[in-house]
């Protein structure tokens, strides 16, 4: 018995055309380590304090991920 794809390609393309927007909108962007395993994309406007904050952030709320 073949199994059904839950996702469809229109909508796996839709949500592909919705983050090259978002891309777009944010700029350039760098990527912050958090973990060897772990690498989290921000905006490079940033000073290194809002890095800093935003990394933090990202810990505390995937705690049991890392």
């Amino acid at each position: 018995m073949m199994k059904k794809s839950i996702v469809r390609p229109e909508t796996n393309q839709l949500a592909e055309n919705a983050l090259k927007e978002h891309k777009k909108k944010v700029g350039e962007v760098i990527l912050v380590a958090i973990t060897p395993r772990t690498t989290i994309e921000l905006p490079a406007n940033l000073s290194q304090a809002e890095i800093a904050e935003r990394v933090e952030l990202y810990k505390k709320l995937h705690s049991s991920k890392i």
